[in-house]
């Protein structure tokens, strides 16, 4: 499918955002929480340490946030619903899936298409987040288009050609650039400024959704992925979560083959691989709280320690006892007000 190309006509580079904020992370749930009002889950799927970012610009009614993950990663959540929230990839190579559907870099994810989503990340990705709210854009005009864009009904993926998707990309480019060379003397009259970049980036959005055949559709989960969804479900729950890919299969009513099949269609990867990242997100999680790596580790199955220490340290690149010590005592230095360091 073929859309219109996005106009590049771009503002002046002196254009300036109201504030920039730039942001590193090790740990996938920090990263997650770069989402403002954003309920939002994700799980750690390839292994090793994980390094992410995010640098985001306030535009008025229009904030840009730009992801950078280096691990396969399970997204899942929702986005205030008076919100419309979509994404433009500036890097995504791997096996990507969107609410079921083959995720690529020429498509617009629409991250608000419906009450909840899924993305499936690879590790090489890298987008521009656009979230709009309406009611804070600066023109009526703006405000009216705005909220026309939120309820209009859409697909979680918008195929756009390569010209219209190297050209959103160029313009989001441009404008990330200007925000990061202007000045904070700068900031204080840059009203009109920012206007100008609103329109620019909600209008190049809207044209975009607008002519994309098929854009006003939903479109239907891919044939396995709401078999992984039940599978899903099984695992938030510690007294539901199998340990064994029987266990599973039982639990479902469906053939280990059938399960095969639908995990590397939807996913990429085994089920049994998969389990076990889950359950050990789900310990790294306990760790955090404060759980000992005992209790967390045989809370969520893991029964053999030093097995399951072993496949904590190829997951996540250390030891459970170091995610431990680390955050122990972190909780210790924020109670008693001063810093604390420990070794992995």
């Amino acid at each position: 499918m073929s859309t219109a190309p996005v106009s590049t006509t771009s503002p002046s580079a002196r254009l300036l955002a109201r504030t920039v904020a730039v942001c590193s992370f090790t740990e996938v749930d920090e990263q997650a929480r770069a989402f403002d009002g954003w309920n939002l889950r994700y799980t750690q799927i390839s292994g090793g340490l994980f390094h992410g970012s995010s640098s985001i610009v306030w535009l008025g009614g229009i904030r840009l946030l730009v992801e950078q993950l280096d691990k396969v990663i399970m997204q899942q959540g929702s986005v205030p619903s008076d919100r419309l929230a979509v994404a433009v990839p500036l890097e995504l190579e791997g096996h990507a899936r969107m609410c079921g559907k083959k995720s690529e870099r020429d498509s617009l994810h629409v991250f608000s298409s419906s009450s909840e989503f899924e993305f499936y990340s690879p590790d090489r990705h890298v987008l521009v987040n656009v979230e709009i709210e309406p009611q804070k854009l600066s023109a009526n005009s703006m405000r009216v288009l705005g909220t026309s864009l939120v309820s209009r009904p859409m697909g979680p993926l918008i195929p756009m050609a390569a010209q219209a998707a190297g050209n959103l990309r160029d313009l989001l480019k441009q404008t990330l650039a200007a925000a990061a060379q202007s000045s904070a003397g700068e900031q204080a009259n840059s009203d009109d400024r920012i206007e100008l970049l609103e329109r620019t980036i909600l209008y190049a959005i809207s044209e975009v959704i607008s002519v994309a055949p098929g854009a006003n559709t939903h479109v239907g989960p891919a044939k396995y992925w709401s078999l992984v969804n039940s599978v899903q479900e099984q695992f938030q729950d510690p007294a539901s979560c199998p340990l064994s890919i029987a266990e599973l299969c039982v639990q479902l009513g469906v053939s280990r083959r059938t399960l095969q099949y639908a995990f590397q269609d939807a996913l990429g990867l085994n089920p049994i691989a998969y389990l076990r990242a889950v359950r050990l997100n789900h310990v790294r999680r306990e760790l955090r709280l404060g759980e000992s790596v005992t209790s967390a580790a045989t809370k969520w199955g893991f029964w053999h320690l030093s097995g399951f220490a072993h496949d904590y340290r190829v997951m996540f690149g250390e030891l459970p006892s170091a995610t431990a010590k680390r955050f122990t005592c972190m909780q210790r230095g924020w109670n008693s007000g001063t810093s604390c360091l420990s070794s992995a």
